[in-house]
Protein backbone atom coordinates (compact mmCIF):
# COMPACT_ATOMS: atom_id res chain seq x y z
CA UNK A 1 0.00 0.00 0.00
CA UNK A 2 1.50 3.38 -1.10
CA UNK A 3 0.98 7.14 -0.64
CA UNK A 4 -1.19 9.03 -2.81
CA UNK A 5 0.16 12.59 -4.30
CA UNK A 6 -2.03 15.18 -5.90
CA UNK A 7 0.26 16.44 -8.87
CA UNK A 8 -0.80 20.24 -10.10
CA UNK A 9 0.35 21.41 -13.19
CA UNK A 10 0.23 25.13 -11.50
CA UNK A 11 0.80 25.65 -7.78
CA UNK A 12 -0.85 29.36 -7.93
CA UNK A 13 -4.03 27.23 -8.88
CA UNK A 14 -4.70 24.05 -7.29
CA UNK A 15 -7.80 23.84 -9.10
CA UNK A 16 -6.47 22.83 -12.59
CA UNK A 17 -5.80 19.09 -11.11
CA UNK A 18 -3.42 16.96 -13.25
CA UNK A 19 -3.67 13.54 -11.80
CA UNK A 20 -2.50 11.71 -9.34
CA UNK A 21 0.63 9.70 -8.63
CA UNK A 22 0.69 6.73 -6.75
CA UNK A 23 3.78 5.83 -4.73
CA UNK A 24 4.02 2.38 -3.75
CA UNK A 25 6.08 0.69 -6.56
CA UNK A 26 9.63 1.29 -8.63
CA UNK A 27 12.06 3.74 -8.36
CA UNK A 28 10.08 6.55 -6.55
CA UNK A 29 8.98 4.04 -3.85
CA UNK A 30 12.15 3.34 -3.01
CA UNK A 31 13.38 6.85 -2.95
CA UNK A 32 10.53 7.29 -0.37
CA UNK A 33 11.51 4.34 1.39
CA UNK A 34 15.10 5.81 1.89
CA UNK A 35 14.65 9.44 2.82
CA UNK A 36 12.06 8.51 5.41
CA UNK A 37 14.58 5.72 6.97
CA UNK A 38 17.21 8.43 6.51
CA UNK A 39 15.03 11.40 8.22
CA UNK A 40 14.02 8.95 11.07
CA UNK A 41 17.52 7.74 11.89
CA UNK A 42 19.15 11.64 11.50
CA UNK A 43 16.24 12.60 14.39
CA UNK A 44 17.64 9.61 16.60
CA UNK A 45 20.95 10.51 16.34
CA UNK A 46 20.35 14.38 16.57
CA UNK A 47 18.04 13.76 20.03
CA UNK A 48 19.96 11.95 22.12
CA UNK A 49 18.54 10.93 25.52
CA UNK A 50 19.20 14.24 27.44
CA UNK A 51 22.23 14.28 30.71
CA UNK A 52 20.51 14.08 33.83
CA UNK A 53 21.82 16.28 36.19
CA UNK A 54 22.43 14.74 39.35
CA UNK A 55 24.05 16.78 41.78
CA UNK A 56 22.35 17.37 44.95
CA UNK A 57 21.64 15.25 48.07
CA UNK A 58 19.84 11.56 47.74
CA UNK A 59 18.45 9.60 50.20
CA UNK A 60 19.80 5.99 48.84
CA UNK A 61 17.41 2.77 49.48
CA UNK A 62 18.70 -0.67 49.41
CA UNK A 63 17.26 -4.22 50.44
CA UNK A 64 19.62 -5.46 52.98
CA UNK A 65 20.68 -9.22 53.92
CA UNK A 66 19.64 -10.28 57.16
CA UNK A 67 19.14 -6.66 58.27
CA UNK A 68 16.13 -4.76 55.90
CA UNK A 69 16.45 -2.27 54.50
CA UNK A 70 20.10 -0.02 54.53
CA UNK A 71 19.44 3.64 54.20
CA UNK A 72 22.42 5.77 52.91
CA UNK A 73 22.77 9.66 52.05
CA UNK A 74 24.60 10.10 48.71
CA UNK A 75 25.90 13.67 47.76
CA UNK A 76 26.73 14.24 43.85
CA UNK A 77 28.54 16.58 42.04
CA UNK A 78 28.55 16.66 38.45
CA UNK A 79 30.45 17.86 35.51
CA UNK A 80 29.92 17.13 32.40
CA UNK A 81 29.96 13.32 32.48
CA UNK A 82 31.98 13.08 35.52
CA UNK A 83 30.77 12.59 38.44
CA UNK A 84 32.37 13.02 42.72
CA UNK A 85 31.07 12.84 45.49
CA UNK A 86 30.15 10.63 49.37
CA UNK A 87 28.33 8.71 50.34
CA UNK A 88 27.59 8.23 54.22
CA UNK A 89 26.72 4.84 55.07
CA UNK A 90 25.58 3.76 58.87
CA UNK A 91 27.38 0.38 59.64
CA UNK A 92 25.15 -0.69 62.20
CA UNK A 93 25.76 -4.74 63.80
CA UNK A 94 24.61 -6.74 66.29
CA UNK A 95 25.66 -5.80 69.72
CA UNK A 96 26.67 -2.51 68.22
CA UNK A 97 29.65 -3.53 66.65
CA UNK A 98 29.04 -2.43 63.26
CA UNK A 99 31.35 0.92 63.55
CA UNK A 100 28.64 3.48 63.29
CA UNK A 101 28.50 5.91 60.31
CA UNK A 102 31.36 5.82 57.69
CA UNK A 103 31.72 8.69 55.01
CA UNK A 104 33.05 6.78 51.66
CA UNK A 105 34.18 8.80 48.53
CA UNK A 106 32.48 7.86 45.25
CA UNK A 107 35.16 6.83 42.49
CA UNK A 108 34.82 6.46 38.93
CA UNK A 109 31.50 7.96 38.64
CA UNK A 110 30.01 8.75 35.32
CA UNK A 111 27.00 9.95 33.53
CA UNK A 112 25.85 9.11 30.07
CA UNK A 113 22.40 10.05 29.10
CA UNK A 114 19.99 9.06 32.17
CA UNK A 115 22.70 6.24 33.12
CA UNK A 116 24.63 6.30 35.94
CA UNK A 117 27.98 4.56 37.51
CA UNK A 118 29.85 4.84 40.78
CA UNK A 119 31.95 2.75 42.77
CA UNK A 120 32.55 3.54 46.90
CA UNK A 121 34.88 1.78 48.95
CA UNK A 122 33.79 0.49 52.10
CA UNK A 123 36.22 -0.49 54.87
CA UNK A 124 35.13 -2.44 57.88
CA UNK A 125 36.88 -4.67 60.54
CA UNK A 126 40.33 -3.83 58.85
CA UNK A 127 39.06 -5.32 55.10
CA UNK A 128 38.00 -2.97 52.15
CA UNK A 129 36.06 -3.90 49.32
CA UNK A 130 34.27 -2.22 46.42
CA UNK A 131 30.37 -1.53 46.05
CA UNK A 132 29.53 -0.92 42.38
CA UNK A 133 26.62 1.17 41.58
CA UNK A 134 24.91 1.20 38.23
CA UNK A 135 21.24 2.97 37.74
CA UNK A 136 19.10 5.02 35.61
CA UNK A 137 17.80 8.60 36.46
CA UNK A 138 14.65 9.96 35.87
CA UNK A 139 14.17 13.80 37.48
CA UNK A 140 14.40 13.03 41.23
CA UNK A 141 14.50 9.63 41.12
CA UNK A 142 17.09 6.97 40.32
CA UNK A 143 17.27 3.03 40.63
CA UNK A 144 19.72 0.50 39.58
CA UNK A 145 21.82 -2.41 41.36
CA UNK A 146 24.56 -2.54 43.53
CA UNK A 147 26.94 -4.78 43.04
CA UNK A 148 29.52 -6.13 45.91
CA UNK A 149 32.46 -8.48 46.21
CA UNK A 150 30.19 -11.68 45.98
CA UNK A 151 28.22 -10.46 43.41
CA UNK A 152 25.03 -10.79 43.11
CA UNK A 153 23.58 -7.27 42.77
CA UNK A 154 20.99 -5.57 45.25
CA UNK A 155 18.47 -3.39 43.65
CA UNK A 156 18.60 0.16 44.95
CA UNK A 157 16.26 3.51 44.85
CA UNK A 158 17.22 7.02 45.27
CA UNK A 159 15.39 10.00 45.67
CA UNK A 160 16.45 13.62 45.49
CA UNK A 161 16.05 15.35 48.84
CA UNK A 162 15.17 19.20 49.25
Amino acid sequence: MGLCFRVFKNNRDPERFSGWFHEGTGASSMKMRNLSITLLLSAALASPVAAQDLTGTWEISTQGGRGGPQTSTLVLAQDGETLTGTMTVNLGGRGGRGGGPQELEVSNGTVDGNSFSFIVTLSFQGNSFDLNYSGTVDGDEMSGTREGPRGGGQPFTGEKQG
